[in-house]
């Protein structure tokens, strides 16, 4: 396989590299990811001694996650598939983070203030996808009784730290499925949102 996988909606940055044999992974702080983010892949090329017109696909991991974190990815993988002629995959970041512990799994994605994204996972297979108050994790959890992640801290969770097998195994999800780089927005912009919303 030859692809570029981002991962530009956690607090980490994600780049996954996957050429023929060769494969480089790296993660970086999220300041200023929209100046990193280009030239650290460029890096990683150099070092891998590839471009990118020799990919075939290109991944970015559409949500639920930081609004602007989400657009740097999806713009990205969009570009370069366009300029390019290859294709654009999309791949949600529960699903990275579900794949980080294997099986079946409960993941939460911290969605500012007091709300959280909450998804759970049999398998390969996303049974719900949702946004609740942080206070009612423990009782989505429970409901499944499944291994719980999270990317905030929440007690009752194993804490999130990004790996290179989580993200290639996404990515490679993706692009088997085919999936699309529409952006997963579950919570309302906080504009749209009226009192009762969470």
């Amino acid at each position: 396989m030859r692809y570029l996988a981002i991962n530009t909606a956690a607090p980490i940055i994600e780049i996954a590299v996957v050429f023929d044999e060769k494969e480089m992974y790296v993660t970086l702080e999220k300041v200023m990811a929209a100046e990193q983010l280009l030239p650290k892949i460029d890096d990683m090329l150099d070092d891998m001694g590839v471009t990118l017109s020799e990919f075939d696909d290109f991944v970015c991991v559409t949500g639920p996650g930081s609004f602007t974190g989400i657009r740097i990815g999806v713009n990205t993988v969009r570009a370069f598939a366009y300029a390019l002629g290859k294709h654009a995959y999309g791949v949600t970041y529960d699903r990275v983070m579900a794949y980080n512990i294997g099986g079946d799994a409960v993941t939460f994605t911290d969605g500012g203030g007091d709300a959280c994204y909450a998804s759970a996972f049999n398998g390969d297979k996303m049974t719900e996808q949702t946004c609740i108050y942080k206070k009612d994790a423990r009782q989505f959890a429970e409901r499944y009784g499944f291994k719980a992640i999270s990317d905030f801290d929440l007690p009752f969770c194993v804490a999130f730290t990004p790996t290179a097998s989580a993200m290639r195994r996404a990515a490679e999800y993706a692009i088997k499925n085919k999936l699309g780089t529409q952006p997963v927005y579950i919570r309302k912009p906080q504009p749209d949102r009226k009192e009762s919303d969470i």
